[in-house]
């Protein structure tokens, strides 16, 4: 599978195949888009959010199955680092 990604000013633009059914049962392929935007209201880490969701959604578009009984896990997330001094 081919997965393009752009970056945007405010996000990403996601391009990926899919299939569809046509009235005579064969399957179709079309490229689909997916929009991945930051948060107006969140100057400070939006890009960050923006780049982890884009994350999950290649994570789903792969088909990579979250197992919540398995021990080892794919982490997407952001982190705050503590202070230690505080």
């Amino acid at each position: 599978m081919k997965i393009t990604i752009e970056q945007a000013v405010n996000g990403y633009v996601i391009t990926y195949p899919d299939y569809i059914t046509q009235m005579d049962g064969t399957e179709k392929e079309v490229f689909k888009n997916s929009v991945i935007e930051e948060k107006e209201d969140d100057e400070k880490y939006g890009e960050q959010e923006a780049f982890v969701a884009l994350c999950w959604r290649i994570h789903e578009l792969f088909g990579i199955r979250w197992e919540s009984h398995s021990p080892r896990k794919l982490c997407i997330e952001l982190r705050e680092e503590k202070d230690e001094d505080q």
